[in-house]
């Protein structure tokens, strides 16, 4: 699209009024115009077009201009509409209303009128592409930055997977392999969309810079420290989750930052690991501590974040039914599948899982 060039389609089988409106446009914005009188040709043609506003008659032969609505928008979803009528009535205005028509106007519209509507409307819905390019983006190198394929660690299945409640989202899992084993983490950042994401971005890369620190907690405190204004100036905090497993014992050491969210399901029953400290964020110089445990043959681990619990009634009792998941499961990795299932591409809120298993002997 060039510049501010709108481009603006009319649709009327009434030719003289199609010619008329296409000419006001086109002289006193200086739009390009696409004007259609066969209202059936419409909505192909406004694939090709892609317009930044409609103009269409409401009463037309074969399909009114609310069924091109509706039709358009399937095709962009949120695309300005603009109805008009020679004849308003209550009917026309309730039926305009119910199918979301921007603006709805009588014939004939006063020029000036048209050209500030359409003007306003071709605005924001730019505005509206333009975020949704940047959001698309985002979500692109977000997807980019989860780890790929599986961790090749013998006697051991890591999976783990997330779906944002928008484009992108504020959750992130993430795990390398290290002289031991494997470190993994799973983090949620308070907020969702793209500034919860570009946090989420950064608190990876805080991380993955303290690789080489064997040590839990002196990894987690040393984040927490080079994180403090960030998050400060961003008004945000970060729960979660970040370990170190030993490959040979099956001891895990770890730092839970508020998170809580955390079972290790055995063979007889389950148990939450418990939180080590406050969220990233919350506390400036507060320190975070490490705690350990052990996965046994048989044992998994599974972590997720807080919007799994919106999946059930928002409360601790939606960790039964990970449990349950968990032990109908055959693996992590539908352990991960089912409850991303769950979530579908309706969650309210971010849904985050990773899953450790330790094969059975």
């Amino acid at each position: 699209m060039d510049g501010d060039v709108y481009r603006v389609m009319v649709v009327d089988d009434d030719v003289d009024l199609a010619n008329l409106t296409s000419t006001i446009l086109r002289r006193r914005l200086g739009a390009v115009v696409l004007a259609i009188t066969d209202p059936m040709l419409a909505r192909d043609a406004g694939a090709g077009f892609r317009p930044d506003v409609v103009v269409t008659d409401i009463e037309m032969p074969g399909l009114t201009g609310l069924t091109l609505l509706t039709q358009m928008r399937d095709d962009q979803p949120g695309l300005p509409f603009i109805v008009m009528t020679g004849h308003l009535t209550t009917d026309y205005a309730l039926r305009a209303m119910r199918s979301r028509a921007n603006e709805m106007f009588t014939k004939p519209v006063p020029s000036a009128q048209l050209v500030e509507v359409v003007t306003r409307l071709a605005e924001e819905w730019r505005r509206t592409q333009a975020m949704q390019t940047f959001a698309d983006r985002a979500a692109e190198v977000q997807r980019s930055l989860l780890p790929t394929g599986t961790v090749s660690l013998p006697g051991y299945d890591l999976a783990g997977g997330c779906v944002a409640a928008q484009s992108v989202g504020g959750d992130f899992y993430d795990w390398y392999l290290t002289d031991s084993g494997a470190a993994f983490t799973l983090a949620d950042v308070m907020g969702k969309g793209v500034g919860a994401a570009i946090i989420a971005a950064t608190v990876r890369a805080v991380l993955r810079s303290h690789s080489q620190d064997d040590n839990v907690a002196r990894t987690i405190n040393g984040a927490a420290a080079e994180l403090a204004v960030d998050l400060s100036g961003a008004g945000a905090f970060v729960t979660m989750l970040h370990a170190r497993l030993d490959a040979d014992t099956g001891i895990v050491r770890y730092v839970d930052a508020g998170h809580a969210l955390s079972l290790i399901v055995r063979r007889t029953h389950a148990e939450r690991l418990v939180s080590l400290g406050y969220p990233l964020g919350v506390e400036a110089g507060g320190a975070w501590d490490e705690g350990s445990t052990m996965l046994s043959p048989g044992d998994t681990l599974v972590t997720v974040s807080d919007g799994v619990l919106d999946l059930g009634d928002g409360t601790l009792a939606m960790l039964d039914t990970v449990e349950a998941i968990v032990r109908a499961a055959n693996s992590p990795q539908e352990i991960v599948d089912v409850i991303l299932a769950k979530a579908g591409s309706n969650a309210p809120d971010d849904v985050t899982v990773v899953a450790l298993h330790r094969d059975a002997y």
